[in-house]
């Protein structure tokens, strides 16, 4: 019996140790604490994370390695993590800089990292004719990468490589920057680029995957497909540019790591900066070439932050008027469950839910549910004629055609049902119509109700 506990327990501390190795392990420090969360910024990400008595521990997995800026109010240091790393963060909030140490993991990476700074080029460098331009980039590049080999790295420490790639794309990055900056700072504009020019860009233009999140080579691999994509390349409105980069970047990008990484990036990004609507092709695309679900996580909680009719959100705002002229919004009807329809009078499929909306108000008449027809007619007296003619039940409001309301709920086609609950969260963005069999059982399923 005692060899059965003890075998149990060593496969159980087997398991435990090979999670830790398959993910990274970073253990926050803070003395004086005067902020209740510190910030991990990596991979296009902000996570915050609170502090218990200066306190916390975070749990990274998915990742082999990966660059991450620590932020503790406007305060930041940068690190370098790997799988595997268990490492402590500790610092003095009194004295950030000065007392920011890290132990475990690769404390050499980050000591190199939070004392030898990659700079961008003077302005004047791009003042330069572009043969000169390209030497001065090429002697940065090697002067960069004297001084991180100065810091003497085993050879196979993945860092090292790591940090070889992003000096080289730091820098290789001005490259794509030179010709609209020569311009703007010469006003030269009888500036040829010829062979040399793209030349040198294909240069650097490989399929990479331990560089697949770095920034400086994603940044770079982007637009150079931007550069070469001869299609696409034209394009000059911000969608369409980017459906066209992530379009040749899944056709035309042979590692599975780097594709996912760069059409990641740039559907992530796009999201992040102009939000979910109209956005059915770029999802499209995405989905087509981006399977990892780490990376799908990240891209649906980025879609998700902008969804104002996502289950659990507060309720878009409705404004209707009845018959009568009353004025009435989603407010009047708080502290009840609110079933929506939104329907007009010229709709063959909205007339024909309406007599099952009717038997549904009579059997849950008296209970804790109000039932509400949004009428989005155009034509506002065909739409009183029809309350007037007794024909319709429950609160009968006209919100109009093109309602803000109508946008939010992205409502392309009607009849449509929505469940709210009492506290004007959204239940259900698309619920079941009266004629279900499934409609009354969810009713009766719901708290309170």
């Amino acid at each position: 019996m005692k060899k059965q506990i003890f075998s149990l327990l060593m496969l159980l501390l087997a398991a435990m140790n090979m999670q830790a190795a398959d993910g990274i392990t970073v253990k926050f420090d803070v003395k004086n604490p005067v902020l209740t969360n510190v910030v991990l910024v990596y991979n296009m990400s902000v996570n915050e994370y609170a502090l218990t008595d200066g306190k916390a521990t975070v749990q990274l997995d998915g990742m082999d390695a990966l660059y991450a800026n620590v932020y503790y109010g406007e305060k930041f240091k940068i690190v370098y993590l790997q799988k595997g790393d268990d490492m402590t963060i500790s610092f003095d909030a009194n004295d950030f800089d000065n007392t920011f140490a890290v132990k475990g993991g690769n404390e050499k990476a980050v000591d190199y990292l939070n004392k030898i700074q990659l700079r961008g080029l003077a302005d004047d460098t791009y003042k330069l004719p572009w043969n000169e331009f390209k030497t001065t980039v090429d002697k940065k590049i090697a002067s960069m990468k004297r001084l991180l080999k100065a810091r003497k790295f085993a050879a196979d420490d993945k860092f090292q490589k790591m940090e070889e790639g992003r000096i080289t794309y730091f820098y290789a990055n001005a490259f794509l920057m030179y010709p609209v900056s020569h311009l703007y700072l010469t006003q030269d504009s009888t500036m040829v680029l010829g062979d040399d020019y793209y030349n040198t860009l294909r240069q650097y233009v490989k399929e990479d995957d331990d560089l697949a999140d770095v920034d400086e080579y994603r940044n770079y691999m982007i637009e150079t497909s931007h550069v070469f994509d001869e299609e696409g390349k034209n394009i000059r409105q911000f969608y369409p540019k980017v459906l066209a980069e992530m379009s040749y970047i899944g056709e035309n990008m042979q590692s599975e790591k780097v594709r996912e990484a760069l059409i990641h990036f740039l559907a992530f990004t796009y999201v992040e900066g102009n939000g979910v609507e109209n956005i059915t092709d770029l999802q499209n695309l995405y989905y087509t070439y981006v399977t990892s679900p780490r990376l799908n996580d990240i891209f649906k909680k980025a879609c998700a932050k902008w969804d104002k009719a996502a289950v659990g959100r507060p309720s878009p705002q409705f404004k209707g008027v009845d018959v009568n002229g009353k004025e009435m919004t989603l407010r009047d009807f708080r502290g009840k469950y609110v079933y929506i329809d939104i329907w007009a009078t010229w709709c063959g499929p909205c007339q024909k839910e309406l007599p099952f909306l009717k038997k549904l108000e009579e059997k849950f008449k008296g209970r804790n549910i109000v039932f509400v027809g949004l009428s989005i007619d155009q034509d506002k007296a065909k739409w009183e004629a029809r309350v007037k003619s007794g024909a319709l039940s429950g609160t009968q409001l006209h919100i109009g055609t093109g309602s803000k309301f109508q946008s939010d709920y992205r409502i392309s086609g009607i009849p449509r049902f929505i469940l709210l609950d009492p506290n004007g969260r959204i239940v259900n963005p698309n619920m079941t119509r009266p004629s279900s069999e499934d409609t009354e059982k969810i009713l009766n399923s719901r708290p309170g109700l």
